[in-house]
């Protein structure tokens, strides 16, 4: 699992109906008073989507390689790299 879940919350019977209504697409919710935006979905097909991301983007690399498409790397700068871009905001 991608995630740790200490507490699952309940469905009200208003949410239930309206994930029904949806017949399975996403659902956004807000929260009022951080005003983020989430998305709920069916745990499956979340790890459907994840899955299927992670394959497209190792597939760019392994046709990257396969053309010579290749450079010496830095585990420290890919680090430092991957900090930055976790540090900063999501729009």
């Amino acid at each position: 699992m991608i995630f740790s879940m200490i507490m699952v919350p309940k469905l009200s019977e208003e949410q239930r109906q309206l994930i029904e209504s949806m017949q399975g697409r996403p659902i956004e919710v807000c929260d009022d008073r951080t005003q983020r935006i989430y998305v709920l979905v069916d745990r499956d097909e979340f790890r459907q989507l994840t899955d299927n991301h992670f394959r497209r983007e190792l597939q760019v690399g392994f046709d990257q390689a396969d053309a010579g498409d290749m450079a010496a790397w830095s585990v420290e700068q890919m680090l430092q790299e991957a900090r930055r871009r976790q540090s900063k905001p999501v729009a």
